[in-house]
């Protein structure tokens, strides 16, 4: 999320106008950010070499049922939230960082994502906050029973990573303890990493940002005992068990750029036309693989980012090895009359046509796209 200083003469127009504090964005230390066109100059590793040929179609594979997941930064925390719990039977964990509770911004738009939830920074350098903890567990119990998403007893038993800096002036930390709260309530099992001296961010070994860092892109790395920390791989040891090495060296699996818009990508749900799958040899060959759908925050879209995000996540070094196929989404900035997104969020305060007021549920409009492609790689209905 963008860090917002808000003062009581603006409004929520000026808010939106300047964009939503929506995960992944922000300045940093010094009071600069990195330029979009420095950024988007960074070169997008392709599967094809011609301009003509790149853009593949998303395939399906071999996908183990049992090893299906979602991860996400920020606003693509809450969404990887929303997805998981929406769709309870198909992901079978989830890892979250800097994210906060189901449906946490409700009905009230953007001012109460803002508010609540995460992206306006107060005059303490806090991240603003108000608990939503109980309406959420409220309107999951009533989705739950009314089959809008998949029972919640689904949740029991699954794994589930939780990532919250210590420094994180954007999502506060206490956010992430409501969701830890949450996510136990349902029976998950929980490893919440809150202890790092960290900023806003991703944390993985390959991050360009010191683990205290704010500002684009986001991407940070920390050190425990003076050595790098890999929180990617203490998910993956979570929800798989143990991991063959990490790929060091050059990947064996080709990342591809694939087409979105078959699967309902526009500016109307701020989606790109594009977005990129790794897919690791093994899976190419048609071995059983697993499958990761991995959401970026704010102003990580590629346009702003280049390949940043997709290649400092720190994923791809282990799908290599460990047979998981892994989805990038990519997102849109988007200004009105399609959704007003101007830091290329995923959705999850309903800005989907405007107003989604089912943003959360599987009939969401966003959310429906991203199904979509979790069920070609699958090939499940």
């Amino acid at each position: 999320m963008t860090a917002i200083r808000l003062t009581s003469r603006w409004l929520l127009p000026a808010l939106l106008a300047m964009g939503l504090a929506g995960c992944g964005g922000g300045d940093n230390a010094s009071g600069t950010v990195t330029s979009a066109s420095a950024i988007s100059a960074q070169p997008v590793r392709l599967a094809a070499t011609s301009a003509k040929s790149s853009i593949a179609k998303l395939q399906r594979y071999q996908i183990d049922p049992a090893k299906v997941f979602v991860a996400g930064i920020s606003s693509g925390g809450f969404a990887a939230v929303q997805m998981h719990v929406a769709h309870s039977a198909t992901f079978k964990g989830a890892a979250i960082y800097a994210g906060g509770v189901y449906w946490c911004a409700g009905t009230g738009g953007a001012a109460t994502a803002l508010a609540n939830c995460g992206g306006q920074t107060l005059p303490t350098n806090e991240a603003a906050y108000n608990s939503t903890l109980a309406a959420s567990v409220a309107y999951l119990d009533l989705q739950s029973s009314l089959g809008t998403i998949d029972p919640s007893s689904n949740l029991m038993g699954q794994p589930v990573y939780l990532w919250s800096g210590t420094q994180d002036t954007v999502v506060n930390p206490l956010e992430m303890a409501d969701l830890d709260a949450q996510y136990t309530r349902y029976g998950a099992r929980v490893q919440f990493d809150n202890q790092f001296p960290a900023a806003h961010g991703w944390e993985s070994p390959d991050g360009e940002l010191a683990c205290g860092t704010l500002g684009s892109p986001f991407m940070v790395n920390c050190q425990i005992n003076g050595m790098a920390y890999d929180s990617v791989k203490t998910w993956l040891t979570m929800f798989i068990g143990t991991l063959n090495a990490r790929n060091n060296g050059k990947l064996s699996g080709t990342l591809y750029t694939f087409d979105q818009t078959e699967f309902g990508a526009s500016p109307r749900v701020s989606m790109s036309p594009t977005g990129s799958v790794f897919v690791p040899r093994a899976c190419e060959q048609g071995k059983p693989c697993g499958l990761v759908l991995a959401l970026h925050g704010c102003k990580q879209e590629a346009a702003r980012i280049g390949n940043r995000w997709v290649t400092q996540a720190g994923i791809n070094e282990w799908a290599d090895t460990n047979r998981l196929v892994v989805v990038y989404p990519d997102t849109v900035a988007s200004s009105a009359p399609d959704p007003t997104n101007p830091n290329a969020c995923f959705d999850w305060w309903g800005y989907s046509n405007q107003v989604d007021p089912n943003y959360a549920l599987k009939s969401g409009l966003q959310m429906s796209v991203l199904y979509s492609m979790v069920q070609r790689v699958t090939g499940r209905p």
